[in-house]
Order: C-alpha cells, then structure tokens, then sequence
C-alpha cells in the first residue's frame, strides 16, 4: 500500500493559512462527490506536509493488528521483540513490544518510514522551532490512521532527539496501545482526570524509547466526554506541552462528538489527517471548518495510503 498527496491530482482546499508562516502548508483535499483515487507508489520528492506520504507496506496475517485489545504484555501480531525494561518515575520497570506498523521502528529504510521523517521534519522547521509546543492530530472520522500517524510521528520526532510526549486522547477507541504494548496494566489520561486537580497523579510512562514518553488512554470510561470536557483536562495539556519539547496528541474521529473539537482547543495546533480512497472533501472542509471555528490554528494535513 502507498500513496502521497499530488497537487496536480488532489487540488488544495480553499482554507488559507493561520498566517505567513505556514502559507505553505494549506490543507490538501480530495476530489469532490467520490473517494480519492489510488497511486501505483510513493514519489521520491517529499516536500511539505501536503505533500508527505503516509506509505505502509501490505497488510498480512504478520503485520495487521487485532480489532480487540489483548492483554497487557501479549504479544501484538508481527510485533518487534520486546525492548529492555525501562524504569518509570516510580521505579517500575516495563518491557514493551512494538507493533510493526511503527515503520520508523520496522523498517527504517522504507518509504514509509522517510515519508514520516520528512513530515516531522517539516514540522520541526516550521512550527516546533517557532515555539508551538502541541499538536493535536484529528481526522474527520475513523478508519484514517490517524493513530498510525500519531504514533510514527512521535517516534520520528524521538529519533531526531526530540523529547517527545505522544498523548491517547481517545478515550471512546484508545489505540495507542495496539502499536506499544508494555508489559503491565497501563494507567492514563483517564485516571488523572478521574482524579482531578485535588488528588494529582501521574501516568506517564516515561522513557519508553529514549527521547519518548507516552500518557495512555487508561481505557474507555463511560464519561469520556465530561471528562475531556473539563478544565482540569486543559491544565494537563498545558503541563505536558510545558514538560516536553514537543507533545503529539491523538484524538477521537471528528464524527464522534465534539471530544476532538476540545482537544484541540487546548493544544491549539491541528493536522488533519485524511485517508486516500476512504476520505471525501466533504468531510475534510467539514472538518476544517469546525476546527477553524474553534480557532485551532490548522497547520496542514497528511494523505495516509494504507
């Protein structure tokens, strides 16, 4: 499976830049009343984020994960050898195993992997050095990868030496943990804010590679929308993105509520992500156009093949 975005093929959506600064990465669209049309492979020439691929390779019984979540410290299908332990803040030790969707991981030398380097690269010229600390990833609604993307991207960003904090924002689907699986229950972003601003807790699994840590979902609470909903989870956002270099938030699809919408009011920052032959223009302007009304600061997309 491949894919990158072509102007001449995929025109840009009438969405202007937040401001001179990112006039180059104007959202990328689909064509209208239709599904995006299919591309033999991947250009060589990545540029921009409008033009960055999202190649993975074919699926197979190795390499395609499950739909149900298996139990912590089993192994994900075709996943990597589990690294060395790591030791958290509270001097736990963890063993992960790696899905080998992580292209970054898998296979360095693919295409696929280049495409998300030349993503993070792009983003860091263009707005993680202009001080934009966050960036919440949204997609107008599931099946897209944006969770694909979240997590290569932030091992991407962890491998240029980045201290990078990945986020599982989703708590009606939480994915994260089908591509780095540790080898005990993972608490997360819903026990802190289950546990509000009064009795504080920390989730986050730190170091889990070197230069990237990670705040599971903690699981799918009944009351996910009251609880992205408060403040208490803005103050956490704040203090991620003021902890680390760079945080990358993956948040539900778009279609599912406004859960997405609040997320990314409180990073500020959003990409879109659209899957090619899956995603209408239709859905890309509607989610441009709630997110821009929300004053998130759009600053591109990502066309995922796969």
């Amino acid at each position: 499976m491949s894919g990158t975005v072509e102007k001449e093929r995929l025109p840009a959506a009438a969405v202007e830049a937040s401001d001179a600064r990112t006039a180059g990465a104007n959202i990328a669209s689909v064509p209208e009343q239709e599904n995006m049309p299919g591309h033999a492979r991947p250009q060589a020439d990545l540029a921009i984020v409008e033009e960055a691929s999202a190649t993975l390779n074919p699926p197979d019984e190795t390499s395609r994960l499950v739909s149900s979540t298996p139990a912590c410290g089993a192994a994900l299908p075709g996943a990597a050898v589990a690294t060395r332990a790591e030791t958290d803040s509270r001097g736990d030790a963890f063993d992960y195993v790696y899905s080998r969707r992580i292209a970054c991981l898998s296979d360095p030398a693919d295409a696929a992997a280049a495409s998300y380097r030349s993503l993070q690269t792009h983003l860091m010229a263009g707005h993680v050095r202009d001080g934009r600390r966050g960036l919440a990833l949204c997609a107008p609604h599931r099946e897209t990868g944006c969770t694909t993307v979240a997590v290569n991207l932030a091992v991407a960003f962890a491998q240029a030496g980045i201290n990078t904090l990945l986020v599982d924002a989703n708590l009606h689907r939480p994915a994260v943990l089908d591509f780095i699986r540790p080898s005990s229950p993972a608490g997360g972003l819903a026990q802190m804010l289950a546990a509000g601003p009064d009795r504080r807790i920390d989730e986050v699994r730190r170091q889990v590679r070197p230069n990237l840590s990670i705040l599971y979902a903690g699981g799918a609470p009944a009351k996910a929308h009251d609880l992205i909903a408060n403040r208490w989870f803005k103050q956490i956002i704040d203090d991620c993105m003021r902890s680390y270099e760079f945080t990358i938030v993956d948040t539900p699809a778009l279609c599912d509520g406004t859960d997405a919408r609040h997320i990314a009011m409180s990073v500020r920052y959003g990409l879109v992500i659209a899957r090619r032959d899956v995603t209408l223009l239709s859905g890309v302007r509607t989610a441009i156009d709630e997110l821009s009304s929300d004053r998130v600061r759009l600053i591109g997309s990502f066309l995922a093949d796969f």
